[in-house]
């Protein structure tokens, strides 16, 4: 198993759990959440490597301010997802687990280098293009259903689509794609593996994927969602599962 130096894993904790205890205290995530937050965190950032963790941050701290957009409006249409954007421990899970179980996978050398770098890019990405989609999407006036395009919904119906929210998931996806890589090529430690790992192939692929996950998020929430078989916490994490899988088969092709 892959495993950092003692003072790197104190470093981690320390910093896992001042994330935490700062998204409980500004009511990012509530009690639950925020232990949730700090197991998950502390994970991937041993058994990945620390820039994950800046990485994280940033998806917690972009992600509570798109559900703070216009929550007065959400919350009087009836479409906010959370309580005045506070998030709790399912929502943790089913975004945060992925990018945990790839640094696991990692550490057990179930990963290359390279293969860990997609695949955290992209459930982050995928995450956060989703989150995204979903909290400004749901301000789009005339969403449709992605699978049947010539149908409105009402604003927050599982499935719906807009051009506002796809809009904003593209960008979402690109942008953090390039902030998780840039954070790679200029703050990984030179003997690390991750240091000579990076292509700049990778950055299109955790860029399309991403995106695509918000895609097949919408697709499950207009079948599965809808019919009961699955709630949204579900859905999230089965996107964001789908879309690594998918980005790690099409990296061994490439």
């Amino acid at each position: 198993m892959i495993l950092p130096d003692p003072i790197t894993i104190l470093f981690i904790s320390i910093t896992s759990l001042i994330i935490s205890g700062i998204a409980f205290f500004k009511k990012v995530l509530d009690q639950g959440g925020s232990a949730l937050a700090f197991l998950i965190c502390f994970i991937t950032g041993a058994l990945g490597h620390w820039t994950w963790l800046l990485l994280m941050l940033i998806f917690v701290g972009s992600s509570f301010l798109a559900t703070k957009f216009a929550i007065v409006y959400k919350k009087a249409l009836g479409v906010e997802e959370s309580d005045e954007g506070t998030r709790g421990g399912s929502n943790v899970i089913s975004n945060g687990i992925v990018p945990a179980i790839v640094a696991v996978c990692y550490s057990l050398n179930l990963l290359s280098p390279e293969q860990a770098l997609v695949a955290f890019t992209t459930s982050i990405g995928a995450a956060t293009a989703d989150t995204m989609a979903s909290e400004i999407g749901v301000l789009a006036p005339e969403p449709v259903l992605i699978t049947n395009p010539s149908k409105k919904v009402e604003p927050g119906t599982d499935g719906g689509i807009s051009l506002e929210g796809t809009t904003a998931s593209l960008l979402s996806a690109v942008s953090m794609s390039m902030l998780s890589f840039s954070a790679f090529v200029l703050m990984v430690e030179e003997n690390h593996a991750f240091h000579s790992s990076f292509e700049v192939d990778f950055l299109y692929i955790s860029a399309f994927f991403g995106f695509f996950g918000s895609i097949i998020d919408s697709l499950l929430g207009a079948t599965l969602e809808n019919r009961g078989f699955l709630g949204n916490n579900g859905v999230n994490f089965c996107s964001i599962s789908a879309t690594v899988l998918l980005s790690l088969a099409f990296l061994s092709i490439n």
